[in-house]
């Protein structure tokens, strides 16, 4: 990214300030191989075989599986899914470094303007779940009073979550926020209301008891909406659009309260009702999604507040599914996974209520962990008294325990099914194993196809081993001449244009461009003149992927393949265009450079 020489030169701080392997060691168990480390990628499910490599010396990480690459801020931004600035103010604080602020007036105004609009719309959100509260306390929230004293909920836990109650007017809403000075279209951008074609508004939540959606600052930024009728032609429940201030994604119902509980994990709900319930029963470490599957973003926030987690959805297909999902996410998040099943069709309130809280704990305290959840559902499908079934059985449980990363874990876990299932635990092993090695070709299969295609794509088909082979010899040389000798050796004999890939072209002519004027050669300068697309690739050229001893040897070696790559290129050029005497210019050149010689007497 272009920056201006201060900014550029705290960037430059920042990086210095954050060793690669230090970062990286708080994410990965990394390895000393040679000039490098290596590591399992933390960055993509690898789980076998270490892929990611990690140079010191150019402070530059590459993962030979998944194709990332960079320096320390291009890992923090993938590894914790965030943009380059927010990625540099994480290692800038991690380094005690003030972030300067970069923004020209324009941009701070426009800031300063999106900072308005977002509070302005926190206002009305305010506002909005004021007016559903104290509807529900009027003679207008009979039904909704009704049904919450049905369910057994408080005066003092309505009044905790903020519940509300939407009444059956059309613009009750509008005409309140109306009253307080905000428009029509504002409460439209909030997701309360809706713009018929006419161009009138109507209030979106009507008839509904109301849940507003609190984010972790304590700011109302949406509202959930429940129908107490049984009307079919609308839906059950009903959220608030995405907004500029709210994404269901990123949210987490009842994390507001959850996040202060110090039991050290999170309990995950399906529902608003479920968490309301356990938190009134004193179990106020519950929290739900909103209306959307559980996302990779929800599961950094329980790894930020709890690193543990128990999952308690539905029993039903859709729950297990859901559960199935969301164990999978959060063991990728790294969050240490269980889950709670409850029988008899019971949701949590529903169980509470029918056995208390003591007795929810201790369900909670006996969940099972993902790994058992998986393995009882499979077997659950079998009749472990048939043989084929059992065979069928184990070759499914393989499956997970092949996705294991902890082979103790994966031991206890293999033992026990063993003994189970009256079968040997070498016999699972194997089994095991060798789905590993199938996964891991198929890997690396893919790998190989993707590699094919890229070069492929890059080099305009070009399929021929020697042509892979120039290009092999083009990522050497690349690679070499970062070395300020390595250039006053060959620089001459070879000039960026040569180089048969684009991408390689302009490396190329980057280094060039530093070596001539003298500078140092630093990578983190060389990447910042590429797009994001490409930082992967240009890290794995600048990384020393295989140690070379003689560097000015190797370098000669990779150029003469090159040369040669471009006489026999030239070759084919001249014969299509039917150039004989061109062409036997060429051919003696070709000759001269055999025998060792110079074809210009040089």
């Amino acid at each position: 990214m272009a920056s201006s020489p201060d900014f550029q030169n705290f960037i430059d701080e920042v990086i210095e300030r954050n060793d690669i392997v230090e970062v990286i060691s708080a994410y990965t168990q990394l390895k000393r191989v040679g000039n490098r480390y290596q590591a399992l990628c933390p960055l993509h499910n690898d789980r076998k075989t270490p892929s990611f490599s990690v140079s010191p010396d150019k402070q530059l990480f590459h993962c030979f599986g998944c194709g990332a690459g960079g320096n320390v801020i291009h890992f923090i931004q993938q590894r914790e899914n965030l943009d380059f600035m927010d990625a540099l103010k994480l290692l800038a604080d991690r380094a005690h470094l003030q972030m300067p602020d970069t923004r020209s007036p324009s941009d701070r105004a426009k800031q300063a303007r999106l900072q308005d609009k977002k509070q302005r719309m926190y206002q009305l959100n305010s506002a909005a779940g004021k007016y559903f509260f104290q509807t529900l306390a009027s003679e207008k929230g009979k039904a909704a009073q009704e049904y919450l004293k049905k369910r057994e909920i408080t005066p003092a836990t309505v009044k905790q979550f903020g519940l509300g109650y939407s009444d059956g007017g059309w613009t009750s809403l509008l005409e309140h926020l109306g009253g307080l000075g905000f428009s029509e279209a504002e409460v439209e951008e909030a997701g309360l209301a809706i713009r018929r074609d006419n161009g009138t508004y109507y209030d979106k939540f009507r008839e509904r008891l109301m849940f507003p959606i609190i984010d972790l600052r304590g700011n109302v930024i949406g509202f959930g909406g429940r129908i107490l009728t049984n009307a079919d032609d609308v839906p059950k429940y009903l959220n608030s659009p995405e907004t500029l201030v709210f994404q269901k994604s990123e949210n987490l119902y009842g994390m507001n309260f959850a996040k202060n509980d110090q039991s050290g994990y999170l309990l995950l709900m399906e529902g608003y009702m479920d968490v309301i319930a356990l938190h009134q029963s004193g179990i106020t470490n519950a929290a739900a999604s909103l209306g959307t599957a559980f996302t990779p973003q929800q599961a950094r926030i329980v790894k930020r507040y709890a690193g543990k987690a128990v999952l308690c959805y539905d029993a039903d297909e859709a729950g297990q599914k859901a559960t199935l999902r969301a164990g999978d996410i959060l063991t990728s998040a790294e969050v240490k996974t269980k889950v709670l099943t409850l029988t008899d069709g019971k949701d949590p309130d529903e169980f509470i209520k029918a056995k208390g809280a003591d007795m929810f704990r201790v369900l909670i305290h006996n969940a099972e962990a993902l790994i058992e959840y998986k393995i009882r559902r499979i077997k659950e499908q079998y009749n472990l008294e048939s043989d084929e079934d059992k065979i069928s059985f184990i070759e499914e449980a393989a499956g997970v325990f092949a996705e294991m990363k902890n082979p103790v874990e994966q031991e206890v876990y293999i033992k026990k099914i063993a003994r189970e299932s009256d079968v040997s635990p070498e016999a699972i092993l194997t089994e095991v194993r060798d789905l590993e090695l199938k996964r891991q070709r198929v890997s690396i299969r893919k790998e190989e196809r993707a590699a094919r295609r890229s070069f492929e794509e890059r080099t305009g088909g070009r399929r021929d081993l020697e042509q892979m082979g120039i290009y092999n010899a083009e990522k050497l040389l690349l690679n070499l001449l970062t070395e300020r000798d390595v250039f006053r050796q060959i620089g001459n004999e070879i000039r960026p244009e040569d180089f048969s890939v684009d991408l390689h072209k302009k490396l190329a002519q980057i280094l060039y461009d530093i070596h001539e004027r003298g500078g140092p050669f630093r990578p983190s300068d060389v990447l910042e003149q590429f797009d994001q697309g490409q930082i992967g690739q240009v890290s794995e050229l600048l990384l020393d992927d295989k140690y070379v001893e003689d560097k000015r040897g190797a370098a000669q070696t990779a150029l003469q393949i090159i040369k040669q790559g471009m006489m026999k290129s030239a070759e084919k050029e001249l014969l299509e265009k039917g150039d004989l005497q061109e062409l036997q210019k060429l051919l003696d050149e070709m000759k001269q450079r055999k025998r060792g010689g110079n074809p210009n007497g040089k």
